[in-house]
């Protein structure tokens, strides 16, 4: 595919096996969904409609458009999209900040989580791989603490995003959020519920600005 805009990867995580399997965007379905919430949704529905939202079968998406990274406005929000354990039907909740633009310079359309972990993980997001890490020292504290334990860990803060959850996710409450960079929740639809039942503590993500080569060749340098 070489629609301008999208990087033409994204990484299907299958957390019971702790395999990553990368996979392109059929051009049909970037045309018709347009990236972000549009795709997103498409996934969960062909996932099934009958699947349990808390049950390892359902998918949890962390999606971004193909204008995210450039000089458009509003352009920088991240759609995590799943079957909805407060509702029972799909949801699609959003938030700002860096995260959905250093998705994308990492190399990167989506995450798509399917699966649960045996003990809890986060996922480390740079230069195209994705890779799992174990979490167990995480579980249980507060979104805060977590960011800064991952800011220390890897360093370079101000090109890494940190969405996390916090014990209310753990614990599977039905309303509980993913909370990107310490304060921007997506905050609806139970999407953190959903991460604390697939033992996924956060999704951390180097991302830089300069790594855009990407973006560049298809003509949509910029920033969010």
């Amino acid at each position: 595919m070489s629609l301008m805009g999208y990087t033409n990867r994204v990484a299907w995580v299958d957390l019971t096996a702790g395999q990553v399997d990368y996979r392109p965007i059929a051009e049909e379905d970037a045309l018709k969904y347009i990236g972000a919430r549009g795709l997103g949704v498409k996934y969960v529905f062909d996932n099934g409609p009958q699947v349990d939202a808390l049950s390892p079968d359902n998918i949890l998406c962390f999606m971004n458009g193909p204008l995210t990274g450039t000089d458009a406005n509003m352009s920088g929000r991240m759609a995590i999209v799943t079957k909805s354990p407060l509702t029972g039907t799909v949801t699609d909740s959003h938030h700002g900040g860096w995260s959905a633009a250093r998705l994308k310079w990492a190399g990167f359309d989506g995450l798509v989580f399917k699966g649960m972990a045996a003990t809890p993980v986060y996922a480390y997001i740079e230069n195209g791989e994705v890779t799992l890490h174990d979490a167990s020292d995480l579980w249980g504290k507060g979104v805060h603490e977590t960011v800064k334990i991952m800011q220390e860990r890897y360093g370079e803060p101000k090109t890494l995003s940190v969405i996390a959850i916090g014990p209310a996710g753990e614990n599977l409450v039905r309303f509980g959020c993913w909370i990107n960079e310490n304060d921007r929740a997506s905050g609806r639809g139970g999407t953190g519920c959903v991460g604390g039942s697939k033992h996924l503590k956060a999704i951390v993500i180097r991302g830089k600005y300069q790594d855009r080569l990407r973006l560049r060749t298809r003509g949509l340098e910029g920033r969010p």
